[in-house]
């Protein structure tokens, strides 16, 4: 690799490493308006999408009618999901909680009647307390769905400025590389 290209992907694992640091930050210190934005952000990918869904369904000549009808509709559905994410952000961002509490429960119990049917070569022990933590979780979930987004996005937070940090640490100083491009004989000085 020239140095060139070094240079460029040093640049590039730097650049995103600092926006990954600063959307952590933005996350861990205003958990609720990050939380919104996200949702603005996917209601607006939404609309874009089933605009685009409904506009390949009516330009789908050549296609079946069926085709061309669920094309449709499907994306009159997303994009009206689109619009109430942008309209009420907090609505999608409610169902995807009360969604991922109930994917708690639903893996809990599952994890429940593993342990009480007793799977070949599993212990018992572990997966019921695994099941037994992920019906907790998912009732919290359920009970208290806006505090859950809120420790989920300050979660995040934490691991976007972990990930960052680490691409940083981990990132060979510019004099390593300059010792690596002279070693292989292909400095360039631009």
């Amino acid at each position: 690799m020239d140095s060139r290209a070094v240079r460029s992907f040093r640049a590039f694992v730097v650049a995103t490493a600092v926006v990954a640091i600063v959307l952590g930050i933005v996350a861990v210190v205003w958990p609720a308006p990050s939380i919104v934005l996200v949702a603005l952000v996917f209601g607006v990918y939404l609309v874009v999408a089933g605009t685009m869904r409904v506009v390949a369904a009516v330009r789908g000549h050549g296609t079946s009618a069926v085709w061309r009808w669920t094309a449709g509709a499907v994306g009159g559905l997303v994009g009206v999901a689109g619009l109430v994410a942008l309209v009420a952000p907090a609505v999608p961002l409610l169902v995807y909680a009360v969604l991922a509490g109930v994917g708690f429960l639903v893996e809990g119990v599952a994890a429940l009647v593993g342990a009480v049917v007793g799977h070949p070569g599993s212990s018992r022990s572990p997966t019921v307390v695994s099941g037994l933590l992920s019906c907790i979780g998912g009732v919290v979930v359920l009970v208290a769905p806006a505090l859950a987004l809120s420790v989920f996005t300050v979660f995040s937070g934490i691991a976007l400025i972990g990930v960052g940090a680490a691409a940083l640490l981990l990132l060979p100083p510019r004099a390593a590389v300059r010792r690596e491009a002279v070693g292989t004989g292909r400095t360039d000085r631009r």
